[in-house]
């Protein structure tokens, strides 16, 4: 039964959607990764004005893949330190297996006390879609699954 329903399945689908956001907290750095299933972002960078077509293994479209990922998780991604929106710098992406991870960094003054998160990524493709939010900073860690219901962690207990 198993077998035949996976014989049935399109190669290149899987059976859950969910992403993984990494935030870390160092003296005056965040160091921010997002793992998404490379054909789901690949869905969702179609979407966006000179996407069309959007290959990330290919690195297609030559010169605008870079600033299609960037732009569509600053959108979707958004965090705010004390208070105040955070500026990241993306930094790059990489390709592992079934997935593409986005990497951004920031640069902050004040001391992390407060982390707002609000992560919506891929909740207007796939209704199911369900993102995992960890956070840390030093020993203190935290996670938790986001979903299009509830898209946002919070926590004041930064040291």
């Amino acid at each position: 039964m198993l077998g035949m329903m996976l014989a049935s399945a399109p190669l290149n689908s899987h059976p859950y959607y969910v992403s993984v956001t990494e935030l870390h907290f160092f003296e005056k750095r965040a160091e921010l990764s997002v793992k998404i299933f490379t054909d789901d972002f690949e869905k969702a960078l179609n979407s966006l004005p000179g996407g069309s077509k959007a290959d990330l293994i290919r690195r297609l479209p030559a010169g605008r893949i870079d600033s299609l990922v960037a732009y569509y998780i600053r959108q979707q991604v958004k965090i705010q330190l004390n208070e105040q929106p955070l500026a990241f710098t993306y930094l790059g992406y990489e390709i592992q297996e079934d997935a593409t991870w986005a990497h951004f960094e920031a640069t902050f003054e004040v001391k992390p006390k407060r982390v707002r998160i609000e992560n919506t990524l891929l909740f207007d493709y796939f209704p199911y879609q369900q993102n995992i939010v960890h956070l840390a900073q030093g020993d203190y860690k935290r996670s938790r699954r986001l979903s299009s219901g509830n898209a946002i962690m919070e926590s004041n207990e930064l040291r």
